[in-house]
């Protein structure tokens, strides 16, 4: 397999990144009821990445060690501030109680059944994480075993885990892997090699916006109306278009405005794992400030964003840069040049 020359820092992931983080933190914050569906565009970016990833040769120590040191870090840290906050002033929390066991199955990514019963770990947008780390597994099993196949045996990997899901009686089981989500991944992968044959760059300007912005649109619309159809169909396929479509403008994203998204992106794994934080903390302890208002829903998406953004540049950054050298001088691995 011939190593890809496409770059890594495509500035129109960073600014459909933003997109996505803004979605869900406007989701919980609850003015408008929609925004869910920044997860779903997070899924097919990371689909989309990872197999930029796989295209560039990457080892899969040297894969493992980038993703544990991205991910880990900074979830950890907040998981562990929710367990103490459990254990000091559990009357700030809705349901999260000082429970060890739940604590270690939260930091490990296992799947359970919260005490609301929601399948959701300590730290409640943790449970995206759960499939973002069962994603990475499948793609670490697909290159080791043969990276010019990588793609049938993602597929395989996650039909298999999805069927499983569908017949099992075990209800964490049942509700995880059988959830058609699962396959948003696989859609980003094959947006991926739709962008390495550059079909969409062959269209002009105005084709490619209309594309993103239908695409955006209907998502909300969507959402806003509840449509009772799959959340693939609903969300994942138009993200497929809004990303193929925001990629082939990359060349594009070159004023003010999209490096203001560009920042909101760079930091947007830090504001996504903080903002519940920002969220609950002003509905519970400010109560002055109405989240159900134009301003109380407006003050509090900007505060997250900083938040987000203070955390990425003061914690989340240093310490994934910090565990990825150290991992690799443990290891004995020279850094992976692009």
């Amino acid at each position: 397999m011939l190593r890809s020359n496409l770059p890594y820092n495509l500035k129109s992931l960073q600014i459909l990144r933003a997109i996505g983080v803004i979605s869900v933190v406007f989701f919980h914050i609850g003015y408008i009821r929609f925004g869910s569906f920044g997860v779903d565009i997070f899924f097919v970016i990371s689909g989309f990445v990872m197999a930029l990833v796989i295209s560039r040769g990457k080892s899969p120590i040297n894969f493992a060690i980038d993703r544990v040191s991205r991910i880990i870090p900074l979830y950890w840290i907040l998981t562990t501030c929710l367990l103490i906050l459990a254990a000091v002033k559990p009357d700030l929390l809705n349901s999260t109680t000082a429970n060890l066991i739940n604590y270690l199955k939260s930091i490990l990514f296992f799947p359970y059944f919260k005490e609301n019963g929601a399948l959701h770990p300590m730290l409640a947008v943790g449970w995206t994480l759960n499939y973002e780390m069962f994603f990475y597994f499948c793609v670490l099993i697909a290159i080791i075993i043969a990276r010019n196949m990588y793609i049938a045996i993602i597929f395989a990997l996650i039909t298999g885990s999805f069927l499983l899901g569908k017949f099992s009686t075990n209800p964490v089981l049942s509700n995880f892997f059988g959830n058609s989500i699962v396959f948003e991944f696989l859609l980003g992968i094959i947006g991926f090699k739709i962008y390495q044959f550059r079909l969409f760059q062959k269209l002009n300007i105005f084709t490619l916006i209309t594309i993103g912005l239908l695409s955006l649109i209907f998502i909300t619309y969507s959402e806003i109306n509840g449509f009772l159809l799959d959340r693939f169909i609903l969300f994942g396929l138009p993200s497929v278009l809004l990303l193929l479509s925001a990629t082939a403008l990359e060349r594009k994203f070159n004023h003010w405005l999209a490096n203001i998204f560009v920042t909101i992106g760079d930091a947007s794994y830090a504001t996504y794992l903080s903002h519940y934080y920002i969220v609950e903390g002003i509905r519970k302890i400010f109560t002055f400030i109405n989240p159900y208002a134009p301003f109380g829903a407006i003050f509090i998406l900007f505060l997250s964003l900083l938040v987000g953004h203070i955390l990425y540049t003061a914690l989340d950054l240093p310490l994934s840069n910090y565990f990825k050298k150290k991992l690799r001088s443990k290891l004995a691995l020279k850094p992976f040049k692009v």
